[in-house]
């Protein structure tokens, strides 16, 4: 037999007071004693009283409504659902999102404001924008509260977003695949239109001009498997090709090790192959590709968390969270596997 949920009634009639009293009690409002505020929460807490996350939107004015959405420019599409990071980021924000009380909605990667605007949402958390987002921009006119995951290019200070710090998480790599033997090392990158390919790009060159090398970039339009094959494979066909590849997403490192395998190139004897984020695809590739994991788990956790914050007290002092990133060392950039490296 379901025990009743214990309501505010409950805990009004058990501590002899109105339910107003309690009401004031449990959200700090009103003119009562100490005694009687602390008597009330006390009964509350050992009620296992639970606050109806609706009653206590309407009470605000919230809605209690969020949503998460994935940057986009013009003409330019991104298969989520084909990424494991955004797919880790969005499961984690939504459970953690339910865990405080909201509900969460996805919006689709070609929501525009018109749709936007028919949505009673209190804040949102949008992934990777680009400068002027067309996402992040109506929101905020709208007065919608909003964190993003990555900054904004040419944002404010006073915006709120959670990050990695990929000028640093870059430089590992790059030092990682010079440690395995690396000496030409090449960029490959997604559109640098958003904040971790402008850190990318702008830590590879600047750790290329620090060794006195000639930097390599292939940049493609298509985030895809096919785009970074066929960039590879140009890459690989030069006079003097690279020995190594850094990709800025995974799906790219996996077009790069297709076009290896396709030229007879031995990875990593004669190519080492690294992406950033991770995927059950990098751990299960032949071999192993070597990743940058991003935490994507936390970076939703935090976001929805540091969103809850400015929809409930307003701008806090920590506007910028940076999440750790970690370089795991695979197959693709190792002559001989790390004792116990995942999927190597």
């Amino acid at each position: 037999m379901t025990s009743r949920r214990v309501g505010i009634k409950e805990v009004a009639a058990a501590a002899g007071v109105s339910i107003t009293t309690v009401s004031h009690a449990l959200n700090g409002k009103g003119r009562l004693t100490d005694e009687t505020r602390q008597k009330v929460r006390d009964i509350a807490t050992a009620l296992d009283y639970q606050p109806s996350a609706l009653a206590r939107g309407l009470a605000g004015g919230r809605t209690g409504m969020l949503a998460l959405a994935v940057s986009f420019v013009d003409d330019f599409s991104l298969p989520v659902a084909d990424f494991d990071y955004f797919l880790q980021v969005m499961n984690a924000a939504t459970s953690t999102a339910l865990e405080l009380g909201y509900s969460l909605t996805l919006l689709p990667t070609d929501a525009r404001s018109t749709r936007l605007d028919r949505l009673p949402l209190d804040g949102a958390v949008v992934m990777d924008p680009v400068r002027a987002d067309p996402i992040v921009e109506p929101l905020s006119g709208r007065g919608v509260h909003v964190v993003t995951t990555g900054r904004m290019p040419g944002g404010t200070e006073s915006a709120c977003w959670v990050d990695n710090d990929h000028i640093a998480g870059t430089r590992a790599m790059l030092d990682h695949l010079e440690d395995e033997g690396a000496r030409r090392t090449a960029l490959l990158t997604a559109p640098v239109t958003s904040s971790y390919t402008i850190d990318a790009l702008s830590a590879y060159q600047a750790w290329s001009a620090e060794r006195g090398g000639e930097p390599i970039v292939a940049t493609i339009d298509e985030t895809s498997e096919g785009g970074a094959y066929a960039a590879a494979n140009e890459l690989l066909e030069s006079g003097d090709p690279p020995d190594a590849i850094y990709a800025t997403l995974d799906r790219l490192a996996l077009g790069v090790l297709l076009a290896a395998e396709g030229r007879g190139v031995r990875v990593p004897q004669d190519l080492r192959i690294a992406g950033c984020t991770d995927s059950e695809a990098s751990r299960a590739a032949r071999p192993a590709l070597t990743a940058l994991s991003l935490n994507p788990e936390r970076l939703g956790r935090e976001a929805i968390e540091l969103l809850i914050e400015l929809i409930e007290h307003g701008a806090p002092e920590d506007r910028h969270r940076i999440v750790p990133s970690l370089v795991i060392p695979r197959g693709s950039t190792r002559l001989v596997a790390t004792p116990g490296a995942a999927g190597g």
